[in-house]
């Protein structure tokens, strides 16, 4: 038996012959109305559809309290659904995020390892040391930052080092992590994380010693080995993946409310995240692309045009009215008016900063009145510590913080992020007043 069986015995039945039996479907081929409506169904509508039109649609067949409460529970429920579909996308493109996780873990473990088994810090623990003796004896001045690191390898799962009397030891127990082991375990699109860990172990070391290195000194120094590195890394599938995902995580009404619009994108690395914020407007949107390390922005700029023939043979036309402009500037001091911007994007920024809440304040204050704010963020704790270990090597980057940091710095700017869990791909408006 099947759907329109079912309909014409329904129909069949004095108790059913004035109850209202609408057909809906995902898959409309040509006739389906005809044999909905000649099986008994009251009127026919296809998927997808907006909420809002749905709802004007069924009226004719609903009490207005009927309406009203189930328009509250499918606003709700949609909401659940969407969070879902995010979940789902990104467990089939890279796994298990436990898994990936753990993988991170090992390659930024490993090059944090290596930083300090070059200076002797292991061997220098195979006799128990207070933690001052170790600041003295290789005359680290940054305690906060030694304490953090030590404190690290003290609480891994596999600990190097044991913590005992308040002292610090090696434990022989656990032995030196395995690059190649790693590397032939490890999911490629992982994988590539390994390479920005090499390339900032050097840091380590000098947020030790509290040599005045910043974000935009590690970047460009050593033959711009950072800026080269990431230029690949942010090619890869991961960062692409939650882009698109961010974008799909808005309504449809403001996917739609975004053609033609003035959006800041803010830490846009070489472009590639600029040029796929384009294509997913289809070219039809202006975009200010801003970042604070130089030959990124110079990056961006000369490859964005190949960029979109990469990502999209046939693209709409680049022309003057919509080619990006990219423009050096601090997330913590935009050098922009209030309400300049109808919406704003940053990935994986706010932890590269000094500050994020300032960061998120000055977000908010050059978008204009009900503008959109959107994008991702990785936070604690399913930011591997060791990824934060390395990251605020760099004396003027934060690290990670926790979700509830978020969403107290986006209060205190008067905005709510609506937040899919474990991935934090936000989107939120920014108040009408």
């Amino acid at each position: 038996m099947n759907r329109w069986d079912v309909t014409r015995t329904l129909k069949s039945q004095a108790l059913f012959l004035k109850w209202p039996i609408q057909a809906m479907t995902a898959h409309a081929m040509i006739g389906d109305r005809e044999i909905a409506l000649q099986a008994g169904c009251n009127d026919f509508y296809p998927k997808p559809f907006e909420v809002g039109e749905f709802i004007h649609f069924m009226r004719p067949y609903l009490s207005n309290w009927l309406i009203y409460h189930w328009q509250g529970w499918y606003m709700h429920n949609i909401k659940v659904l969407r969070k879902i579909n995010v979940l789902w996308r990104l467990f089939r493109s890279f796994g298990s995020f436990m898994q990936g996780g753990r993988q991170t873990d090992q390659f930024f473990r490993y090059f944090v390892v290596k930083a300090l088994d070059e200076i002797g810090l292991f061997d220098y623990l195979s006799e128990p040391c207070a933690f001052g003796e170790i600041m003295s004896h290789f005359q680290f001045e940054d305690a906060e930052y030694a304490q953090e690191l030590l404190e690290v390898l003290t609480h891994d799962r596999k600990n190097l080092i044991v913590l005992d009397n308040d002292k610090y030891v090696r434990n022989l127990a656990e032995p030196m992590p395995d690059i190649a082991q790693i590397l032939g375990a490890a999911n490629p699109g992982i994988r590539q994380l390994s390479a920005l860990a090499e390339a900032m172990q050097d840091s380590i070391l000098e947020r030790l010693k509290k040599e005045k290195v910043g974000v935009k000194d590690v970047f460009e120094r050593n033959e711009k080995k950072v800026v080269n590195t990431l230029n690949h890394l942010l090619s890869g599938d991961v960062y692409s993946t939650f882009r698109e995902l961010s974008f799909e995580y808005l309504l449809p009404s403001e996917r739609t409310w975004l053609q033609g619009k003035h959006l800041l994108d803010i830490g846009c690395g070489n472009g590639l995240e600029t040029a796929e914020l384009w294509l997913l407007s289809r070219g039809n949107i202006k975009i200010t692309a801003v970042d604070t390390v130089p030959s990124m922005l110079e990056l961006a700029e000369n490859q964005f045009q190949s960029l979109l023939d990469q990502l999209q043979p046939g693209h709409p036309p680049l022309t003057d009215d919509n080619r990006p402009s990219f423009e050096q500037a601090n997330a913590i001091s935009l050098p922009y008016q209030d309400n300049t911007f109808d919406a704003a994007f940053w990935s994986f920024m706010l932890h590269w900063t000094s500050d994020p809440g300032q960061a998120i304040k000055e977000a908010v204050r050059v978008v204009k009145p009900g503008g959109l704010i959107f994008g991702s963020q990785a936070g604690k704790p399913y930011a591997n510590p060791y990824i934060n270990l390395v990251i605020r090597s760099s004396r003027d980057s934060y690290g990670f913080f926790w979700k509830e940091d978020l969403y107290r710095w986006a209060a205190d700017c008067g905005i709510e992020f609506d937040m899919v869990p474990a991935v934090n791909i936000f989107r939120t408006r920014t108040s009408m007043h």
